[in-house]
């Protein structure tokens, strides 16, 4: 579900004239720079605990600019009941994604702040500006019995949250870090959230699953190695047909067994065909 927009800043409020110009000197002291991030705090209300992913989708300009992207400009951050944590940042195209565990009932404050080199504070005109938008999420993750390493849908219905996102920022006085004397005022306000209201359910991603029967089963179970099939005994369709996707990975890479696997496969309609790779 998408949440909000975002804007990160460490950037003059306004343009600075050439200092030859009348004014110029008080136009600088009221068009000072501004470091701003953006706020989000969850709450999870279910009686679990959930994996959540955060989505920032960002703007990107023609050409590329490196003062407007995420890459190596930024920190996620999570804090639940403690000392702030960075979690990861993976990208996919414009796409920047983090993903955090909130246990039952717990609220959390995640952060997407500028980072802040000196290098950064230190130049008079600064001129990183990053916007785009939120999108909250319920990953399938790779959790339990029988196949840890099978994406499998976390809850079969809507996962209830509370949310609010801020933007916050602090404008930094001009003979800042010369000094540190000077004022450090603070803006604080609420982002419109997309859905309208903070009471938001969040639908769950669906997982991997594969077309079987009992009878495929049966069928499928005379053919694997006899090593193998006390494994697929006492389990549902679900969870047979993961064990049997588990299986396939175990089975030693002969050529046999490969076209044993690819015949498999092909009964189970995955159109998948398992060959040997030289390395």
């Amino acid at each position: 579900m998408e949440i909000t927009t975002f804007e990160l800043l460490v950037k003059r409020i306004a343009p600075l004239p050439p200092a030859a110009v009348p004014g110029a000197a008080a136009i600088a002291a009221v068009a000072r720079r501004v470091v701003q991030g953006y706020f989000l705090t969850i709450s999870n209300l279910e009686d679990r605990d959930f994996t959540y992913q955060l989505d920032f989708v960002v703007s990107t300009p023609n050409p590329p600019d490196p003062d407007r992207t995420l890459t190596n400009n930024v920190d996620l951050l999570i804090d639940i009941a403690g000392a702030n944590t960075v979690l990861p940042l993976s990208q996919s195209g414009d796409t920047f994604s983090g993903t955090f565990r909130l246990p039952a009932k717990q609220t959390a404050s995640v952060q997407l702040l500028p980072k802040l080199p000196l290098s950064l504070l230190s130049d008079p005109n600064p001129d990183l500006e990053i916007r785009g938008f939120v999108r909250l999420r319920l990953p399938a993750i790779r959790q339990g019995f029988p196949s840890p390493f099978i994406p499998r849908e976390q809850s079969n219905q809507p996962v209830k949250v509370l949310l609010n996102p801020e933007t916050r920022g602090t404008f930094l006085p001009n003979d800042f870090p010369t000094s540190t004397s000077g004022e450090f005022d603070q803006i604080n306000y609420p982002m419109a959230l997309a859905s309208g209201q903070a009471l938001n359910e969040v639908p769950p991603e669906r997982g991997i699953r594969f077309p079987f029967s009992q009878d495929l089963v049966a069928q499928l179970a005379t053919e694997l190695p006899e090593r193998f099939r006390p494994r697929l005994e006492g389990l549902s369709e679900a969870e047979q047909a993961e064990t049997l996707v588990e299986i396939l990975g175990q089975i030693d890479p002969t050529q046999e067994n490969l076209n044993n696997v690819s015949d498999l496969l092909s009964k189970l309609n995955i159109p998948v065909r398992m060959e040997s790779v030289n390395r």
